[in-house]
């Protein structure tokens, strides 16, 4: 919802004229037309990078399902177990979008600094690395207590295993298409 309010907001405010005195109307040489087409030229900008958001945010939803239908599978649990652990699942599914937000707002810094990151910058970074992997274990043992006590300990640690798995091959993914820090 945020991105699309602020798409709003942003394609309003490029669209809307500037108000202006005589003055600086007759002494500015730019054209109405040249501003108007740079307006739309603006607000094109911001619609396109909001349907970037938008498509971002429907891609991740679509893997995030794909993911609970493949814990299903894998946990194989009978339906009264399923239903005690997917509520715990959820809360967990909820915390660890927070996390994976952080995650790509870190990629997403470090894409657009990789030209010139030197020292106090990728030192900055890196923290930010540890910072997520550690409170993704913490959240992961966090949820295995919770999915024991609602279910059973060989339940939460299967559970721990799937995700863990998952979390590996993410990473790998992840970490093969970012380009190395450079020298």
């Amino acid at each position: 919802m945020k991105y699309k309010d602020l798409a709003l907001i942003f394609t309003i405010a490029a669209v809307i004229p500037p108000s202006i005195n005589i003055a600086q109307a007759q002494a500015e040489e730019t054209k109405p037309v040249e501003e108007h087409d740079k307006a739309v030229k603006e607000a094109g900008t911001v619609g396109a990078a909001a349907d970037e958001g938008r498509q971002l945010d429907m891609f991740r939803f679509g893997l995030r399902m794909e993911k609970l239908d493949f814990i299903k599978k894998a946990m194989k649990l009978p339906p009264e177990q399923e239903k005690k652990f997917l509520d715990q699942y959820y809360l967990y599914d909820t915390e660890l979008k927070k996390l994976n937000d952080q995650r790509l707002a870190t990629i997403s810094d470090y894409a657009a600094k990789i030209d010139h990151i030197k020292g106090d910058e990728a030192d900055k970074l890196i923290k930010r690395v540890f910072n997520f992997r550690k409170n993704r274990t913490a959240l992961l043992e966090k949820y295995y207590g919770k999915i024991a006590k609602a279910t059973s300990k060989t339940i939460a640690a299967r559970f721990v295993q799937v995700e863990s798995i998952l979390q590996g091959t993410s990473d790998v993914k992840i970490g093969s298409v970012l380009p190395v820090m450079p020298e």
